[in-house]
């Protein structure tokens, strides 16, 4: 307490007493702890442990998908080369549940090594495990586990090359597309996206486009050379016909999974998205440029999903990267009420989701654009 004495002549001596801490309302106190536990959530180091437990345990309770493709059409290059058990069975589920933790992991250090989130936080790497455990369709070994994979892994050099035009990094990053593209031959038209992309980086030059072109046709020189010797050169050009055989669209194939999850999905995408356009003026220069491109490549995702519906399942763990980014973005590092709210509700959604797709595997569910 601050004492405070008159001592004016004439009159008695008096004290006033100052609080000098005010009063705080108790509901303001109690919905002050409530967004602390969001914080808590997103600081804690072992929120990343505790949902890879969870996701483990979602990963081989849902029921086994008996009905997704073999990708063993010339669609998908050389995926027909491996064993039909890795394919299917518990083998498709352990492979599968690999490429996922160890895109957890490089999702972490891409994290690390680029600062994406303004706080300490393994968000980013959280959410990937979280919605790929939510996703039925990705649990099997599939082609979209190498091209979430490869696409996680030329970020990091695409990153790298921000402001900085080397070819030497744009070449690593079209190798590895280009890899990439022996199980998914139109992947290679991801190529003009990241052309773009570095053209947002201001990292791209003739130097660099060179070194790109070089980088897309090593990987297809060692096969043509392999192709004339071993006399599979039909094969190889059966390959090349695959990146430009492009199909009408269609729908029929879709049933009310696929359309449940890809809402779902394209949900949390935009939310990142209007959330990062709102709150990007707090990010640095180059975190706004790196999102701005993330946002764009994921447009791109969306825009051939759209095309190509027949290709959702693997397209689907792509858009699944920049998701898990632009709304652990959303999720890390707002606090508000409404985002409160709103994340609560997402998740009753996602339970409904997911309910859903178990109700898929015991319920003859129609296909519903036939």
């Amino acid at each position: 307490m601050f004492l405070y004495k008159n001592r004016c002549k004439g009159t008695k001596k008096k004290y006033f007493s100052l609080p000098l801490q005010p009063k705080f309302d108790k509901s303001i106190e109690k919905e002050h702890v409530k967004l602390n536990f969001q914080k808590r959530i997103v600081s804690s180091r072992a929120t990343l442990p505790i949902v890879g437990g969870c996701a483990l345990g979602l990963w081989y309770s849902m029921p086994v998908e008996h009905t997704s493709p073999l990708f063993s059409t010339s669609d998908y290059g050389f995926w027909h080369y491996l064993p039909a058990a890795v394919q299917q069975g518990d083998w498709a589920l352990a492979v599968g549940l690999g490429f996922t933790a160890l895109a957890v992991y490089m999702m972490v250090e891409l994290n690390n090594a680029n600062v994406l989130l303004r706080t300490s936080s393994r968000m980013l790497g959280s959410m990937l495990a979280f919605l790929s455990a939510w996703i039925g369709l990705a649990h099997t070994l599939q082609p979209g586990h190498v091209l979430m994979f490869a696409t996680l892994l030329s970020f990091f050099p695409l990153f790298a090359s921000y402001q900085q035009p080397q070819p030497a990094l744009s070449f690593l990053v079209h190798l590895i597309l280009s890899s990439a593209s022996f199980v998914f031959p139109k992947f290679l038209w991801m190529v003009l996206i990241y052309w773009q992309i570095q053209a947002f980086f201001r990292a791209f030059s003739l130097r660099c486009l060179v070194a790109s072109l070089l980088a897309i046709l090593l990987p297809y020189w060692f096969y043509g050379g392999i192709a004339i010797m071993t006399g599979m050169l039909p094969a190889f050009w059966e390959h090349l016909r695959q990146v430009v055989d492009f199909h009408w669209a269609d729908y029929s194939q879709l049933n009310i999974r696929h359309l449940l999850v890809f809402a779902f999905l394209f949900l949390l995408f935009l939310t990142g998205i209007i959330n990062f356009a709102l709150r990007q003026y707090l990010d640095s220069t180059r975190i706004r440029i790196l999102f701005n491109a993330l946002i764009f490549h994921g447009l791109m995702v969306v825009l051939f999903i759209c095309l190509q519906p027949h290709y959702f399942v693997v397209l689907s763990l792509l858009l699944l990267v920049d998701t898990s980014i632009l709304f652990g973005h959303f999720f890390a590092l707002t606090h508000t009420r409404f985002s409160h709210i709103y994340c609560l509700i997402l998740s009753v959604l996602a339970l409904l989701v997911l309910a859903a797709q178990y109700m898929w595997h015991l319920l003859p569910l129609p296909n519903v654009l036939n």
